[in-house]
């Protein structure tokens, strides 16, 4: 039973391993490609202070 016991233990726990990895790996994946909406946003920053900048030299 013990023995039983130890291998259910040593299953949850390679699991738990594997569910980790692919949490990480999905996580990357956001990193990696950010979304339209956020390339727009960071665009529309970008371009508010190019404006700004070349605003003040005239």
């Amino acid at each position: 039973m013990e023995k039983k016991l130890d291998e259910i233990i040593l299953l949850l726990k390679n699991i738990d391993k594997n569910l980790q990895i692919l949490i990480d790996e999905k996580n990357e994946t956001k990193i990696k490609s950010p979304s339209n909406d956020a390339i727009l946003k960071q665009f529309e920053e970008t371009e508010k202070l190019f404006n700004k900048v070349m605003n003040k030299g005239k």
